[in-house]
């Protein structure tokens, strides 16, 4: 009888230590059902809600920009230069709520473009923000941003996947180009054989008119890259896509947000009428690595929990993401904020910034004391980061914007 206990005991502390570190995603993330004709499976995932973010150098998915060109290299009258001044968070009051920040106005990161220039080395420059994501293996996926333009005229967005000038898939949105019904958007695919902004070959560069003013409220943008097509999304509805597959990318890249100006009346104009401030409320992206370890790892716990069945369908509504008077049910679903699913274990993560851009840690797979590991080094500091006292960087100028 004793036996008989200890083997039970053994086998539910087993069982136990599987549910651990086996995902209910193990397999992957896909774009619509798997029982639909067209869909696609990622292995990978990026999220990263900024509602939630209050010092933005503890997120270590994304390599805040710092640099400049002068107004000859920036093609415009004034320079452009990124600063870290520039991303500000504004982190909810209230995060099961997700509406409202600590310095009013809606939750989020700011990127700030200033109206007034800045003389560097005797020239005007610009001030605008940059962010690159720390993973640089993207390759195919599902890209999609939560955001709200500026009011001002005068400023660029742009969200956009990359991996050099020739190897480019683009959103930019130009606040000039926004009233109070509709937005114009500019996706761009950049190739080897043409796709400029101003130089377009065609195939490769279209104008879509957003039924909607941007800086009103929270909407959604997205472009998904698989073997087949490349599709642009506005608020999960479809707006263009592109079949040549010979226009491609064919090499990994990685996530690029900018808010910017230069000036150029062909382009951004500016500089903005005011302090503009563009806020993202997310990124999400499930793609594919171009890594051979990340790519063993997936088939190694995909195989562990008996194959394909362990596949998570990324939820895609129709309609801008809502975020005033609804239930917490209600907001933009994150799999990394549903631990009662246990969708995200076995991800990459993080530890450090480096100039190459994050040192890995290795992933556990088949050990629960790896989980326990991982509690102590990272979920005790992150709660006493989170019950912690914030303090805003530059709270005076963030306030001249709401």
């Amino acid at each position: 009888m004793a036996l008989l206990r200890v083997h039970s005991l053994v086998c539910i502390f087993a069982t136990w230590f599987i549910s651990l570190v086996s995902s209910a995603c193990e397999c992957g993330y896909s774009v619509n059902s798997t029982l639909d004709p067209e869909y696609a499976v990622f292995t990978d995932l990026l999220e990263s809600d900024f509602t939630k973010i209050k010092n933005f150098k503890d997120d270590f998915d994304w390599r805040p920009q710092v640099w400049q060109l002068d107004p000859v290299a920036a093609l415009g009258p004034y320079g452009r230069a990124t600063v870290l001044e520039a991303i500000v968070p504004n982190p909810a009051v209230n995060v099961s709520i997700n509406a409202t920040g600590i310095y009013g106005g809606q939750a989020g990161l700011n990127l700030l473009v200033p109206h007034n220039y800045t003389l560097i080395n005797g020239e005007k420059y610009l001030m605008g923000a940059e962010l690159d994501s720390t993973r640089n293996d993207m390759f195919y996926g599902t890209f999609r941003i939560g955001y709200r333009t500026t009011k001002y005229p005068g400023t660029c967005f742009g969200f956009y996947w990359y991996h050099d000038d020739n190897q480019e898939i683009d959103i930019e949105l130009l606040s000039r180009q926004i009233n109070a019904t509709d937005t114009l958007i500019n996706l761009v695919l950049h190739t080897p054989v043409g796709g400029t902004n101003l130089d377009a070959l065609p195939g490769t560069y279209q104008v879509a008119d957003l039924p909607y003013n941007t800086s009103a409220q929270i909407h959604e943008l997205r472009f998904d890259w698989t073997p087949s097509a490349i599709t642009w999304y506005q608020d999960g509805r479809q707006i263009w896509t592109i079949s040549n597959t010979t226009l491609f990318p064919q090499q990994p890249g990685h996530i690029v947000v900018t808010h910017w100006s230069n000036g150029n009346p062909l382009w951004s104009a500016g500089p903005p009428e005011g302090n503009a401030a563009l806020v993202l409320t997310y990124v999400k992206a499930y793609f594919n690595s171009s890594d051979s370890q990340r790519q063993k790892d997936h088939r190694e716990r995909c195989e562990a929990v008996g194959g394909g069945g362990a596949v998570c369908q990324i939820p895609s509504p129709v309609g801008p993401p809502r975020y005033e008077g609804v239930s917490p049910d209600e907001l933009p679903y994150f799999f990394s904020n549903d631990p009662a699913r246990n969708a995200t274990y076995n991800q990459t993560v993080y530890e450090e910034k480096t100039s190459g851009g994050g040192k890995r840690r290795s992933e556990a797979i088949g050990s629960g004391l790896a989980v326990w590991m991982l509690f102590l080094q990272w979920g005790i500091p992150v709660l006493g980061f989170m019950l912690g006292e914030w303090r805003p960087r530059i709270g005076g100028y963030m306030h001249s914007l709401y």
